[in-house]
């Protein structure tokens, strides 16, 4: 039986490090709406005065989120999460 794959909260992801969205809370669809979504390749790059809102690269854009909708979005490790055929 395959091991779940551990999920962090987008906000506890470190500065630079890459992961793949693995779940988005219901309710959140402005950030579904802007790109966040299961499967997607997500890396914080830097965050504003007191550290929020935190810019994400997101598909080669850079999108900014606040503290408060980011804690709704689960991300893991890619070699947690091969792809198909990997």
């Amino acid at each position: 039986m395959p091991r779940k794959p551990k999920l962090t909260a987008l906000p506890e992801l470190p500065e630079g490090q890459s992961a793949l969205i693995a779940r988005v809370d219901e309710g959140l669809v402005e950030v579904m709406e802007i790109g966040f979504v299961a499967g997607v390749r997500v890396t914080p790059t830097h965050s504003g005065v007191g550290g929020d809102p935190r810019v994400y690269e997101l598909d080669g854009t850079l999108v900014a989120v606040r503290r408060a909708a980011a804690r709704h979005i689960y991300v893991t490790s890619p070699e947690e999460n091969p792809k198909e055929g990997d």
